[in-house]
């Protein structure tokens, strides 16, 4: 493909993954709104439901926020019955974070609806297409964390340019 026709098409894909990415926001603060939580507190919860119990640091680690934030995320997740603290059997210090899944339960149906949906949209695409989508997808997680440090100063706080 020659760079001059290359250009537009990488131009498409940015706006289409911003337009994509600001969706995935709002649907996240949609999904927040019908548990009762903030969306912050949402995305931890999301990443408890996928990996299973983890210790709170190790959730402060996946997530960027400090051990301090996620003891208040913890502790909203808690009060509703999403998530439980259990200590570690072997370092009775620590303390696992344990998702309790049948408390999601009312909000799985929404999501397995769109998962079909999803599921709906990829039948377009033939196994080649499909292994290109989630190479791009998981380059593009892989990316996310180091994109994120360099949006963040070292406190912490988001930078702004010209301060």
């Amino acid at each position: 493909m020659p760079e001059n026709s290359r250009s537009p098409l990488i131009a498409r894909i940015q706006e289409a993954l911003r337009a994509y990415t600001a969706n995935s926001v709002l649907f996240s603060q949609a999904i927040a709104d019908r548990l009762g939580l903030n969306a912050t507190d949402a995305r931890c919860l999301d990443i408890l439901s996928r990996t299973g119990p983890i210790t709170a640091g190790q959730l402060a680690e996946l997530t960027g926020l400090t051990t301090g934030a996620i003891t208040g995320v913890v502790d909203r997740l808690e009060k509703p019955g999403y998530v439980r603290r259990v200590r570690d059997a072997e370092d009775r210090r620590r303390v696992i974070i344990v998702p309790i899944p049948e408390n999601e339960l009312p909000i799985h149906a929404s999501l397995e609806a769109t998962g079909r949906r999803v599921e709906g949209l990829l039948e377009a695409y033939d196994e080649d297409q499909l292994a290109v989508i989630l190479d791009f997808l998981s380059r593009s997680v892989a990316m996310a964390p180091s994109e994120i440090g360099g949006v963040r100063d070292v406190t912490g706080h988001v930078a702004v340019r010209g301060r």
